[in-house]
């Protein structure tokens, strides 16, 4: 077998989880330069996904690497955008990124004869269709500039972004196909190609549990794919410092390397960076560096059908609870800090989540767990906030949301699965779970969040709780801190409009303010 292919091991992001530093899009240049000079990145992704990110971002980045640092983009750093959705904002956008792509391009080659973008990441992939589509987008692109600039640039490659659970489930089909469909309709081969796994979005849609199987999952039948063709796969794996959405943190990075061994590639977000202790972020690097690109977990074709039934299981509990939770959710979210230039949810410039289309994952699954998932499942779209202020809104009111239906679906899968399913999902498919849970139940006060979540959630999140401690032996004892700024978080305020006149202002600053102390101590958003 050929050796593998090197791909970037640290892509530093712009995502807005950091609650002690809001980053204008002016400074996100200079955040590039010590992305690479600091935290010893090796790749930097401009967003302009839900972003008012200025398209000349990407030529401004590249220019600065050369002037100030001397790394060569392209060569020593990578700069990797992630574009506009065509389907879930507009096409527009998406072109004028993928302009601005070539504008940097055409800027770089003044310095050296290497092409300093040559891939973009593509959001929330519903499609092999929308990527293809992308792809010939991106190559008009580059016929355009070399007729008017007579420059000639290698199309950037499309990356896709696959951030729901059945898209985890069906990445190697995904892929693959992709792959197929790009030489077949564009005549485009390729040595190499990436995938980028979101944790964040699928544990929003899916809950904890079943985001992190799947994209354990997607991880290791994507290796299973790359075994069985020329191309080599680079798997980036997207996630935050709190377990709901990845827990990459220094302290947690033995139990992460090992969770999620057979990535290539990981996000260093804004909240390591800025609101955990000088040198994590640093040291993360320098571990990333020797432990990424591992063998991955195998599974057997027993051990997949197990995992899917299992994560319809997970999913089917967390989405029973949380859809009575969503109005509550979504108000206390507008209270949290925006940390970046974000558009507004919604509109024809907007951003929102569709719930998950179920079928790739209730068609593999036994009947009667199918129908339990297809009963569970929202009948509309909640419309909830992104996964960061989701994730920073429920731990602001006591309850981190990693709990959610997760005492419950062991229970489930105990019952319906058997006792050695439960045994092989606690010890092989997700040993760190019990971290992860001694971590959110540090945050866990009861007491408040029944004050603004609805008295059914809170009797299937107390069965949930009672579980958990039995079955973990954890201590249901809250950062003392914590809970006394919780107990200072007036309900009333934060189920109100916050733009009510009749909100009183003071009231409104010091409730801000709780909920920026909260966030310092868990030091993340969300």
């Amino acid at each position: 077998m050929a050796p593998k292919i090197e791909f970037p091991k640290v892509m530093c992001t712009q995502h807005p989880d950091s609650v002690s530093k809001y980053i204008s899009t002016q400074e996100e240049i200079t955040e590039a330069v010590e992305a690479v000079t600091r935290y010893g990145c090796d790749e930097y992704m401009p967003d302009y996904e839900g972003k008012t990110t200025p398209y000349h971002q990407n030529v401004q980045i590249v220019s600065k690497l050369i002037e100030e640092t001397g790394f060569i983009p392209g060569r020593d750093v990578f700069i990797t955008p992630r574009a506009p959705s065509a389907v879930q904002e507009n096409r527009f956008r998406q072109l004028m990124v993928m302009m601005s792509v070539a504008e940097a391009n055409y800027s770089a080659y003044e310095y050296s004869d290497i092409q300093a973008i040559s891939e973009l990441v593509h959001p929330m992939t519903s499609t092999i269709k929308e990527i293809i589509e992308a792809q010939q987008h991106m190559i008009d692109v580059s016929e355009l500039a070399k007729k008017e600039f007579n420059f000639k640039m290698e199309p950037p490659h499309i990356i896709p972004l696959i951030e729901d659970a059945p898209g985890l489930l069906n990445a190697k089909d995904i892929i693959y196909n992709t792959i197929l469909g790009c030489q077949d309709q564009l005549n485009d081969t390729f040595e190499r190609y990436r995938v980028f796994l979101g944790k964040s979005d699928s544990a929003l849609t899916f809950g904890h549990v079943a985001s992190t199987l799947s994209c354990k999952y997607a991880i290791s039948t994507l290796h299973e794919l790359e075994a069985g063709m020329d191309t080599k796969i680079g798997i980036i794996f997207g996630g935050g410092a709190l377990p709901f959405r990845g827990h990459v943190t220094l302290g947690n990075a033995d139990n992460f390397f090992e969770e999620y061994r057979g990535i290539d590639t990981l996000t260093l977000q804004s909240g390591l960076r800025y609101d955990h202790e000088t040198g994590d972020a640093e040291n993360l690097v320098k571990i990333a560096k020797s432990k990424l690109s591992e063998s991955p977990d195998e599974f057997s074709d027993h051990e997949k059908e197990e995992l899917i039934n299992i994560i319809a299981i997970f999913g089917a509990r967390y989405n029973r609870a949380v859809k009575s939770a969503a109005p509550v959710v979504n108000s206390i979210s507008d209270f949290l800090p925006q940390q970046r230039d974000r558009l507004t949810r919604g509109g024809k410039t907007g951003y929102s989540r569709d719930a998950p289309d179920i079928a790739q994952i209730s068609g593999f699954c036994r009947s009667d767990i199918k129908k339990e998932l297809e009963a569970c499942m929202p009948s509309k779209n909640l419309d909830l906030p992104r996964a960061i202020k989701f994730t920073g809104a429920f731990y602001s009111i006591g309850l981190p949301p990693e709990i959610i239906g997760t005492g419950c679906a062991i229970a489930d899968v105990r019952e319906k699965m058997g006792e050695s399913a439960c045994e092989r999902l606690l010890t092989k498919y997700f040993p760190s779970l019990q971290s992860d849970l001694k971590f959110a139940f540090d945050y866990l006060d009861m007491s408040t969040a029944s004050k603004f979540l609805p008295r059914d959630f809170m009797e299937s999140v107390s069965q949930d709780v009672e579980i958990l401690r039995e079955i973990f032996d954890l201590e249901n004892t809250c950062n003392l801190s914590y809970e006394i700024l919780l107990e200072m978080v007036p309900a009333g305020v934060l189920l109100a409009n916050k733009n009510s006149s009749d909100t009183d202002q003071e009231l409104l600053k010091l409730t801000q303010s709780t909920l920026f102390k909260m966030g310092k101590i868990r030091k993340s958003l969300g």
